[in-house]
């Protein structure tokens, strides 16, 4: 015997609705009755995820717009053209895109993390150096530095995540790459000046080598890298 959920009319055998109030009846026990709708939709975690994402990022890029645009406003009201805006508005606009793609793309997010760096902040040079016209750099000097760091931070990061190396020695790895990098800085900019000539960087590539090295040696003798992890808990 069922009796109507919403006005309590007895309902006859077999009946699916309400002959009063016509409301729906479903019996549990029945087995083909299909199951009730649900009055809200059951969001998976991937979803919420992507939700979080889009909240995140729009609010992130309000966030950068309003200064910059705000800046290009201030520009045109004091000067009556657009001169020192352009640095702060492309460079919030690349900061942006610089944060806003490795958070949306999950796969690999270093490498698209550094390649979506290094690209934002070259076309950002390119813009100084056209803006400004203060002379040829980018090509000459920022290009290959810029390039080999990237490089060198993308071998360092899948070197790390292969377990090649651990977190002392990527700290001895970066050091070395650093000195490197630094001795390439300041051929390049002697070159620009029609010289070959090391100034300051072998004061920067001395101490750099030196201390990895240490740590690779530290790290690959195993009585002494287990006494400074026992007194310093690294």
């Amino acid at each position: 015997m069922a009796y109507c959920v919403h006005c309590g009319v007895r309902l006859g055998e077999g009946e699916k609705a309400c002959p009063l109030c016509h409301t729906v009846s479903v019996d549990p026990a029945e087995k083909n009755a299909s199951p009730a709708e649900r009055a809200y939709p059951v969001h998976t975690p991937e979803q919420l995820l992507v939700r979080s994402k889009r909240y995140f990022l729009t609010l992130f890029g309000i966030l950068l717009l309003v200064p910059a645009l705000l800046c290009v406003v201030i520009d045109l009201l004091i000067g009556g053209s657009i001169s020192w805006s352009i640095y702060a508005f492309t460079a919030l606009i690349l900061m942006y895109i610089t944060i806003a793609v490795p958070i949306w793309i999950d796969k690999k997010k270093p490498y698209f993390a550094l390649i979506t760096g290094y690209v934002c902040l070259m076309l950002y040079l390119i813009l100084v150096e056209k803006v400004s016209r203060s002379g040829s750099w980018f090509f000459p000097i920022v290009l290959p530095c810029m390039t080999l760091f990237t490089l060198m931070a993308l071998l360092l990061v899948r070197l790390y995540r292969h377990q090649v190396l651990g977190k002392f020695t990527l700290l001895g790895a970066a050091l070395g790459a650093v000195g490197i990098l630094c001795l390439l800085i300041d051929l390049l900019i002697a070159a620009s000046l029609g010289r070959i000539a090391l100034l300051w960087s072998p004061y920067v590539l001395a101490p750099c080598l030196f201390v990895s090295l240490l740590i690779f040696f530290i790290n690959g003798n195993r009585a002494i890298r287990e006494e400074i992890r026992r007194r310093v808990h690294f």
